[in-house]
């Protein structure tokens, strides 16, 4: 899935990202070397983190 359409983010890259640390939506447009353009995807990235955080290894075994 693409979170980001300005800069190109997938689910894998938020994943990554999080994997690397990552918390925020901030620190993932940070991680992939980018910055926020129209901010709509904020929301997606937060809620793909937030579900990585309860359970990440279900979400892996899903994917």
């Amino acid at each position: 899935m693409i979170h980001c359409i300005c800069n190109n983010i997938n689910t894998a890259a938020v994943d990554k990202a999080a994997a690397c640390g990552a918390k925020s939506a901030d620190q993932v447009q940070s991680h992939c070397g980018k910055a926020f353009n129209c901010g709509q995807c904020r929301e997606s990235i937060e809620d793909r983190l937030a579900l990585l955080s309860v359970n990440p290894a279900q979400l892996e075994a899903a994917e």
